[in-house]
């Protein structure tokens, strides 16, 4: 995903989507005499683990796939985690669950929102307070993602369930088993993986990757060795916004902190105010530093005497990338602080992730924790990004250790991220044929994702010399890896067709463009959407794309501007079908089909959510993706524009392809007969060991037999 894409979510859509959230009482689990560990490993692939064994880097796995069974798993349609996750999570495909891509569409408006949380587009209830100040509620907001999770399930048999880092599953429910959440866990601005910030005493290099909506830079200056400067924290709900001031930072709070910087060694120290402090040599990640955003309204909170806590408490990291002769500080998103969480983290109530904290540290709460955008960006080199994923491995393998000492009954899942997004990142300096493939870089880091597998080998082994041989134990990947060569700028391809029109105000600017280019003028360039005002014609529009994997028709009594209608539909379909498989690259990239499989909703999907489902489901081909403006649902046109261009970016690695593209891995310590088992098929598996009925609506069947 771009950074467009990381938008962060609507001004207080991170405190509205905690109203979803709950805690419970405590209940307690009689032991129920069995155990069974599953460990989920996001991204690991069949093709590459089967290298690494046959290269003798992965004993633990070797030994487990040997003494057990080990099969490719299919994945979800399309693969994406969010989707896939969920299918894990219910039992059910997208059909039952409603979680269709990483984005969404709301046919009243065209605008894409996230597949974790919806927020309402009514405004807030808002109203004046004295002194330039306001009060506004937060929008109103639900989960997206329906069904129930499999752990409920289990409570209801009896069973105590420990959920480590789940991913898709926030805002979290209301349950009794003991959940921490990971993947769609905003941070404190409310985007969903994360805004970093960059503070230097120069212009960095990479100035115009900065803006006031999403990562940001800040100026230190320094007098006498020392600066000061402004960590941002969530929007405020008590300021005005300020004209000619970009909304999101003239809204955020802010908590200051100040460098101290040696004058001749390589060393800062850096203190928040009322926070933590820490000293930093080049190179060096800080630990986390807490830091408190003060939400109240004017310099003394109305109800403090009532010692209601009216402060959002957050954590950051530091990496100091240079100290002299300019300074270069790299600062992570701040995340929800797991000491004292301002918002539900974890169930079935605050103290279950306190308790962790404690005895391992604070920890990355928002998801994703690994910096891609920084590498993206060009703010981190591909060495400070391993790092940090390491940094990120390195807690997770503590957890790892608390979760298993505090584990003789029931049901533990404890989740992996690194591999995932290591390989979006990393692909390209093991795919010499990759267009961002570098020689140099790749001689130095082609190693890095194989690394990646023999630290889960590591923490494999870790857990089978924890629970023994007699201990069920399933090892499960979401999907495998491709590589991604080549992007598609599907509303593009529908324009060219026919389908998806411009306004002709928007396509008369466009031809002025383009008459102005040839006249020597700045490249024609016209970026259009379906949103109100966006450049592109409702009234002529018959079909469009949104999401990564996603194609809708523009119908009638569904999108607001439909016109296309419902006797229509199939033949529209088909034809589209028929086209889109026909796509084929040009000749310079061998003439290669581009998209695999394109598939009805109703094809593939069962349950009362397939309605709100995209008409079509496109499977690309391996190494070619959608763009990411057809995921936010635009269209953009210039002299250069192609229907399939190369892929430049760093994420180079991707699996929203095909699901037979991709699948991913399934190991456990027990032989078993089915050859072809589907991510919703553990979930029954789950369930069935256990002795819990697997319900209806859930699409799986147990793979151990029981």
């Amino acid at each position: 995903m771009s950074r467009n894409l990381r938008r962060p979510l609507a001004t207080l859509a991170l405190l509205a989507a905690a109203v979803a959230a709950g805690s419970c009482g405590r209940k307690s689990f009689a032991p129920c005499g069995k155990k069974l560990v599953v460990i989920g490993i996001d991204g690991m692939d069949p093709k590459l683990l089967r290298e690494y064994i046959a290269q003798k880097a992965m004993p633990n796995f070797q030994r487990l796939a040997e003494e057990g069974t080990f099969v490719e798993l299919g994945t979800s349609e399309p693969p994406q985690s969010p989707v896939a996750w969920s299918n894990f999570i219910t039992g059910m495909d997208p059909g039952g669950h409603g979680v269709f891509d990483f984005l969404h569409r709301d046919p009243k408006t065209y605008e894409p929102y996230s597949s974790t949380v919806k927020t309402a587009t009514d405004p807030p209830l808002s109203f004046r307070l004295p002194g330039e100040k306001q009060f506004s509620l937060p929008p109103a907001s639900e989960p997206v993602r329906q069904g129930r999770a499999f752990w409920d399930d289990l409570a209801d048999r009896g069973v105590r369930a420990a959920i480590y880092k789940i991913p898709a599953a926030y805002p979290l429910q209301k349950s009794d088993q003991f959940t921490l959440s990971d993947m769609g866990t905003p941070d404190l601005h409310g985007g969903i993986d994360g805004i970093y910030a960059y503070y230097t005493s120069g212009v960095p290099e990479n100035l115009s990757r900065f803006d006031d909506f999403g990562n940001f830079h800040s100026y230190l200056s320094f007098v006498e060795h020392q600066a000061s400067a402004l960590l941002f924290g969530p929007p405020s709900p008590f300021d005005l916004p300020k004209p000619g001031h970009p909304t999101t930072r003239a809204l955020s709070t802010t908590r200051k902190f100040t460098v101290y910087r040696d004058p001749r060694d390589p060393v800062v120290h850096i203190e928040i105010e009322e926070g933590d402090s820490c000293t930093l040599k080049e190179g060096e990640w800080s630990p986390w530093l807490g830091c408190d955003f003060v939400l109240g309204p004017y310099a003394c909170h109305p109800f403090d005497w009532l010692h209601l806590d009216n402060r959002m408490h957050g954590m950051v990291k530091f990496y100091l990338q240079q100290a002299h002769p300019e300074i270069k500080l790299y600062c992570s998103a701040v995340n929800i602080d797991p000491a004292a969480p301002c918002m539900p983290i974890s169930t079935p109530d605050d103290s279950a992730v306190e308790d962790v904290c404690e005895k391992t540290g604070r920890f990355y709460t928002a998801g994703l924790a690994e910096e891609t955008k920084g590498l993206e960006d060009g703010t981190l080199s591909d060495g400070e990004f391993i790092s940090q994923c390491d940094d990120v491995t390195g807690e997770r393998m503590k957890m790892l250790d608390y979760a298993l000492e505090n584990f003789d009954d029931g049901l533990l899942f404890f989740y992996f991220s690194t591999i995932d997004l290591r390989c979006h990142m990393m692909w390209r300096h093991i795919d010499p044929k990759h267009p961002s493939h570098d020689k140099e870089l790749a001689a130095r880091f082609a190693g890095s994702i194989k690394d990646a597998y023999v630290t889960m080998d590591e923490a494999l082994g870790k857990v089978r010399d924890r629970i023994g041989k007699d201990t069920p134990l399933i090892v499960l990947s979401d999907h495998g890896f491709s590589t991604f060569t080549r992007r598609v700028n599907l509303n593009f391809w529908l324009h060219e067709q026919g389908w998806l029109a411009v306004e002709a105000n928007a396509q008369a600017g466009y031809d002025a463009k383009l008459a102005d280019e040839k006249k020597g003028g700045e490249r024609a360039k016209g970026e259009w959407s379906l949103a109100q005002g966006g450049g592109l014609d409702r009234t002529k529009t018959k079909a469009y794309a949104v999401g990564f994997n996603g194609l809708y028709l523009n119908l009638k009594d569904r999108e607001a501007g439909g016109i296309v209608e419902k006797a229509e539909r199939d033949r529209l379909l088909e034809e589209i079908r028929t086209k889109l498989l026909a796509l084929r690259d040009d000749e310079a990239h061998g003439g290669r089909q581009v998209v695999l499989r394109v598939d009805r909703r109703e094809e593939v999907y069962h349950g009362a959510q397939r309605e709100n489902a995209p008409d079509l489901i496109v499977g690309y081909a391996a190494g070619y993706g959608a763009s990411d403006t057809t995921a936010l649902g635009k269209l953009v046109k210039s002299t250069r524009a192609r229907v399939v261009e190369d892929n430049k970016n760093l994420w180079s690695g991707n699996h929203l392809m095909a699901p037979e593209v991709v699948p991913g891995v399934f190991l456990t310590n027990r032989k078993i007969a089915p050859k072809d088992p589907q991510l919703y098929d553990v979930t029954a598996t789950l369930l069935s060991f256990f002795g819990a009925p697997v319900p209806a609506e859930m699409r799986g069947k147990s793979l151990f037999g029981n």
